[in-house]
Formats: structure tokens, C-alpha cells, sequence
């Protein structure tokens, strides 16, 4: 490869040069960003992306619940324009980019990256660098980014993400596949290692944490759970619990618990409770272990119990009583008769049911990785991630009315799985999902698998029953720049009316006009006011006047410094916004035209 003649440049040009050398990191990921341009960023050398509505597409079931977004086009642009609609609005950013495993699964401008390309790290991370840096703005403070990625760019990505989010990210190792006979027989004729996990990478800015995970069924009885409680019902467990809970425990709370519940137990082992059932199938007695699982307990060695313990014991002759930590205020149950000179004696008594699930922790193996082609009923052959993966991802937010974005959308499982929770859990989550439309071994992704699947989870599809919502289909379109200012701003605000919508949340026309629209959604109202001359104004306010609720207007204006307040002495309870100088301040940022 040849190399650059540094001897041919100016002096202004060798200085930037230095400059950039100088400023270079010295440790994390150091690659070639210039050595090949993007199509976006050729397309955006003389154009401004926008949104326009396909209306054909619209899917309405129910207007109390929010609308969902597909943005069919390269999602450079997509995030783009979400970076005036929603920035730091997001609470949860999934996405499952190419993998850049050489075999036709990443595509840079128009091509294939194959195994053999040099500069396949290098356009990789270019192509994620660019659009990671416009999505982590989009995250609320407290928002999570998640991105599936396998052992091609595992190295990368975490670096990638470690510099962006100042190394607060995580990963978890996901198990994606079977140990098949195919894979197995493939792996005895080669000798190499048979791939059963790929990895999902969480990013947040203050740190992983105020993350909520489901505890998964353990696989196994755990037989180390060997003391039956007998003389002990669900009731004397739930007053446990009730008191466990309670924010003081006092001291008479401690000698009810003893004198009512703990002093008439009787403490045998599983197995002889067992024999007493007459129990031989393995089933039947996993079954009746878990069944009974709430008065089944194990003990555990704890030094600051037993001090606690050692205390008590001088003062009652219980087998089983409750103490509490002065430290931390819990409640702790033992068993007493430990030999005074144990050192480590096992005093702490353990619940079964409180152990049955655990927390996922940061290796995944119960997701369910067959099966998948039904989901969604498209058969999308490449890349499609199971519902139960996702559906885990997102419900990590707390927010239950999260607004979730998936700029890799593929067959749109991240759409489906948005719906479910809110169908499971309650809520009023969104969705907004970001794909191309080209072919990709699958198909044309946004008509034949993205948009079909949505509008088959709303509508319901096989045995699965309709989950409802509402969706908008956008594509992004361009407005060509101008060596006029002032016209790129009469253009751009005549085409950033769905970009607006967008913002607000606000999409129903209700009233029109040559210089005005008024759009409305529940008690929302949003007016729009294009052209230049003031003379409309007033057929805009005597309309506003008359509706009721929250009221906001975008008004054009070519002063970049805002709207001329005279204008509007009168209009009461209306928001202004300046249009389009705020859009062109982020595009100017992103695209430095």
C-alpha cells in the first residue's frame, strides 16, 4: 500500500495533520475513518434528510395507546433526524448490527466486506462509530444502550463502547445455539470450537445500575435445601415475611415470632418427610419439593449471625428463634444447637422459595433459541433474535411508559416485544425502529419483514391474539442544500412538517391552510406557520382560540436568533418554537455542511 507524500501538502494542511497525530489517544482503538466516504455521507454532501408519511401504511387500533414509528431508509439519516426529534428522550437502544463476519453480513457502500478486505475492521468501526456517537445522544440519563454482537468485533465493540460511555458498560454472554449433530460432526472433522453464545454489550452514562431483571426458574432442585419445617403452615411463612419487611422490628416483634410461631416447630430431614409421602417417580417428588418449597430450608454459616445467635442462646432454650443485626436491621431465623466451640457453625436458616430463582446474572442460557421462524410469522432466515431476549432487554428500563428505539430493526422483533410487555406488564411503551429496504439474502427487509411483522403482532397472527397499538410508516427524504441560506430555510420548512410530528407526538390533521397546519393528539394541540409574512397569523391564533389543552407552536422565522416576540403579545397559552434554525444547528453539528 502506498503511502501518503507528506512532502506535497501545504503548510495548513501538514498542521492538521500534526494536529490530529498530537490529539490521538494513546491507549483504545485507533483505525483508518478516512480512508473510505459512506453513501450517506456522498448523499449529504448537497442534501438535509427529512421524513415523509407513507399513508398507505398507517395501522390504527386504538387512540388512547401511542404511536409506534418505522423509519424505512439508511439509518445514519434516521438518527439524524432523531437527533432534533428525540434527543434525550430515549430510554432503551437495542440494536443487532452486522457482524462483519466476512460471509455477506455487512455491506459498506454497496459492497460486500469480505474476509480477504484489509480495511474490514476499519470500515466496521467507522460505519459503528458514527452512528453509536449519534445514538448514545438520544439516551436519557438514565437510558441503556444494548447491542448484540458476536466474537468477529466482540474486541472492538467493547473498546468502541468503553471510550463512548467512559467504560461504564457490561457484557453478557448469551447462549445463541445447540450443540445440533451437524454442528457437532463438522467440529470432530476440523477440530475447532463450536459457537453456542454470541454477547449483548450494555452501556449506560452513570454506570450499569437501576437495571430490573426477572430472577429465571433455577434448572435444579438444590438437594443442599434438606430440613423439613414440620408443625408450620403458609401462614406462620407469610408472617415471616410480612415482619421481614417491616421497616422497624422491635423487640416484641421478636418475642411474638418466637412464643407463636418459631417454639412449636419441628425440624426433621427432607428425606424422612419423604418417606412419610410414599413418593417414588423423580417427577412427583420435584414436584412435591416445590410444592412445599416454602417451608423446606437449609442452613449457612454466618460469623455475625452467630455472635447475634451466641448472645440469645444465653437467654432461652428454643431449638429455632429469631435474632436481629443491630447493623443493618434484618431479621434472621437459627438453629441453635451448633456446639459452642464450632467455629464456622451453620446457624442461619434458609428458605427454599426464596431460592428457587436467581438473577441472570451476565451469562444468559435460558433463552429459548428454537423456533424462532414463527415468531413474528415472517421467515426471516438471517439475524432474527428471540422475543424472549429482547422482551428482557427492554423491561431492564424501570420506565414503563419507555420509549425504546431499534436502528437495526431487521425483521422488527424489537417491535413485537415493545408490544408484549405492555400487554404483560401494563404500560405505555413505544417503539421506534430504523431499516433499510434493500435486499440482504432476506429480502427487502421494511415491505417484507419489518413492516408485515408489526402489523401482524398488532393485528394478532396464528394463535397469538392481537396486541393492538398504532404505527406511522416514514422513509426519509432529502432537501437539497443552497448556496442561499435563506432559501435552504424556506425549504427545509416546508418539508420538516412529519419531523415535528415526530417531536410532539402529535400527528392528527385537524385543520389546514397556504400558510398554516393545526395537528392534535388527545389533549395535545400543535400549529405549524410556514411562510415568512405575518399576514396568516391571526386565522391561526382566532383557530387555536377556540381549542382547548396544551398548546404549542413552531413558527418560521429567518432570524437565527428566534421569533419576533411583538408578533405575539397576545397569544395566550401557546409554547413558541422557531423553526428551522434548531434543525439546521443539529445538522450543521452532524454533517458540518
Amino acid at each position: 500500500m502506498a503511502k501518503k507524500d507528506y512532502s506535497k501538502l501545504e503548510k495548513d494542511d501538514l498542521l492538521k495533520v500534526i494536529e490530529k497525530l498530537e490529539s490521538r489517544k494513546k491507549y483504545g482503538l485507533i483505525w483508518d475513518e478516512e480512508k473510505t466516504k459512506e453513501q450517506f455521507e456522498k448523499e449529504s454532501e448537497n442534501a438535509l434528510p427529512v421524513l415523509k408519511e407513507v399513508k398507505g401504511k398507517e395501522i390504527k387500533t386504538d387512540t388512547k395507546k401511542p404511536t409506534n414509528i418505522l423509519i424505512e431508509g439508511d439509518n445514519y439519516h434516521a438518527l439524524s433526524v432523531l437527533n432534533y426529534t428525540h434527543q434525550g428522550k430515549i430510554d432503551v437502544i437495542y440494536i443487532d448490527p452486522p457482524y462483519n463476519t466476512g460471509k455477506k453480513d455487512f455491506v459498506y457502500n454497496d459492497n460486500y466486506v469480505d474476509e480477504e478486505d484489509e480495511y474490514k475492521h476499519s470500515k466496521w468501526l467507522s460505519f459503528m462509530s458514527k452512528r453509536l456517537r449519534l445514538a448514545k445522544n438520544l439516551l436519557t440519563d438514565d437510558g441503556v444502550l444494548a447491542v448484540s454482537i458476536d466474537d468477529h468485533e466482540i474486541a472492538q465493540l467493547k473498546l468502541l463502547l468503553d471510550e463512548l460511555f467512559n467504560e461504564n458498560t457490561k457484557v453478557v454472554a448469551v447462549k445463541m445455539s445447540e450443540a445440533s449433530g451437524l454442528k457437532m460432526g463438522a467440529t470432530r472433522k476440523v477440530g475447532n470450537i463450536p459457537k453456542y453464545k454470541e454477547y449483548v454489550i450494555f452501556a449506560k452514562k452513570r454506570g450499569i445500575k437501576n437495571l430490573r431483571f426477572d430472577p429465571i426458574k433455577k434448572a435444579e432442585w438444590d438437594n443442599e435445601y434438606n430440613i423439613f419445617i414440620d408443625n408450620f403452615s403458609k401462614e406462620d411463612r407469610e408472617k415471616i415475611n410480612q415482619l421481614s419487611a417491616k421497616e422497624m422490628i422491635t423487640d416484641d416483634d421478636l418475642i411474638q415470632l418466637d412464643h407463636t410461631i418459631l417454639s412449636k416447630i419441628k425440624l426433621k430431614t427432607v428425606s424422612q418427610a419423604l418417606k412419610e409421602t410414599r413418593l417414588k417417580k423423580d417427577d412427583d417428588i420435584l414436584n412435591w419439593k416445590l410444592d412445599n418449597a416454602w417451608r423446606i430450608a437449609r442452613t449457612a454459616a454466618s460469623t455475625s449471625v452467630k455472635a447475634i445467635a451466641d448472645e440469645k442462646k444465653k437467654k432461652t432454650n428454643q431449638v429455632v428463634f429469631s435474632v436481629l443485626s443491630k447493623r443493618d436491621g434484618l431479621l434472621y431465623i437459627v438453629k441453635s444447637d451448633y456446639k459452642k466451640d464450632s467455629k464456622k457453625p451453620r446457624v442461619q436458616i434458609i428458605f427454599a422459595d426464596d431460592n428457587l430463582e436467581s438473577h441472570p446474572g451476565d451469562i444468559w442460557t435460558d433463552i429459548k433459541t428454537t423456533g424462532l421462524e414463527a415468531e413474528g410469522n415472517v421467515d426471516f432466515k438471517n439475524g432474527k433474535k428471540p422475543l424472549d431476549l429482547i422482551r428482557r432487554i427492554i423491561y431492564s428500563s424501570y420506565n414503563n411508559d419507555a420509549i425504546v428505539c431499534d436502528f437495526f430493526a431487521g425483521s422488527g422483533t424489537t417491535g413485537e416485544a415493545t408490544l408484549e410487555l405492555n400487554k404483560i406488564y401494563g404500560g405505555q411503551r413505544q417503539f421506534i425502529l430504523c431499516t433499510y429496504n434493500k435486499e440482504n439474502g432476506n429480502g427487502n427487509i421494511a415491505d417484507q419483514y419489518c413492516y408485515p411483522r408489526i402489523k401482524n403482532a398488532i393485528q394478532g397472527y396464528r394463535k397469538k391474539s392481537a396486541l393492538g397499538g398504532n404505527l406511522k410508516y416514514f422513509k426519509t427524504a432529502f432537501v437539497k442544500n443552497s448556496i442561499s441560506r435563506d432559501d435552504l430555510k424556506i425549504r427545509i420548512t416546508r418539508e420538516c412538517t412529519e419531523m415535528l410530528c415526530l417531536r410532539e407526538g402529535i400527528f392528527e390533521e385537524v385543520k389546514t391552510n397556504a400558510d398554516w397546519k393545526i395537528f392534535k393528539q388527545g389533549d395535545r394541540v400543535m400549529g405549524i406557520y410556514y411562510a415568512l409574512e405575518r399576514d396568516g397569523l391571526q386565522s391561526l391564533k382566532k383557530e387555536l382560540d377556540k381549542m382547548k389543552g396544551e398548546k404549542i407552536l413552531y413558527c418560521f422565522t429567518l432570524d437565527p436568533l428566534g421569533l419576533d416576540k411583538e408578533d405575539f403579545v397576545d397569544w395566550q397559552g401557546v409554547s413558541l418554537e422557531p423553526i428551522p434554525q434548531k434543525i439546521l444547528d443539529i445538522y450543521e453539528q452532524i454533517y458540518e455542511y
